[in-house]
């Protein structure tokens, strides 16, 4: 599926406005369906067998049924991350969620440089913004090919500042 860019501005004061989200393909309600669902077939078989005189199954039919729960934890842990880029006047504001984890960090628009790394066909592209002497890599969430897009709309906002 093609990543569409939002690169519209969102106020009047935004110049350049990018949002990128981790592709979610199931809601929470809809992973607690699937869970079930392959949870109860499980269980189920584990029962069958264990009438039938194989009980050591259900030990083994327990586990692999909280791994599973632990493996929706972990995905479902992640539905809520985020990268935001603001470029308004001089400001670059960056904003990134990453588990329960916020951070934000606030650019000088005049003293950013954009790094591009790996810009070449089949190579892992690197996109990442300097400045103070720290890098602030961008584009978690992206194909290199949407860094790529991204780096040439950044490159032609900061330039334009």
């Amino acid at each position: 599926m093609p990543l569409a860019l939002d690169t519209s501005p969102q106020t009047e004061q935004d110049r350049f406005s990018f949002f990128s989200r981790p592709n979610c393909s199931l809601t929470r309600t809809e992973r607690d369906r699937v869970f079930w669902g392959i949870a109860t077939v499980t269980l189920l078989v584990a029962s069958v067998f264990s009438w039938l005189g194989y009980w050591l199954i259900l030990p083994f039919a327990g586990i692999e049924v909280g791994v599973l729960a632990w493996a929706f934890a972990a995905l479902g842990s992640n539905a809520g991350d985020y990268e935001s880029i603001r470029i308004r006047g001089d400001e670059i504001l960056i904003e990134r969620r990453h588990g329960g984890h916020l951070e934000s960090r606030t650019l000088n628009g005049k003293w950013v440089k954009l790094v591009l790394v790996g810009a070449r066909p089949g190579g892992k592209v690197k996109l990442a913004l300097r400045s103070c002497g720290r890098e602030t890599e961008l584009g978690a969430y992206l194909t290199d090919e949407a860094r790529l897009e991204l780096a040439k709309a950044l490159q032609t906002r900061i330039n334009a500042g």
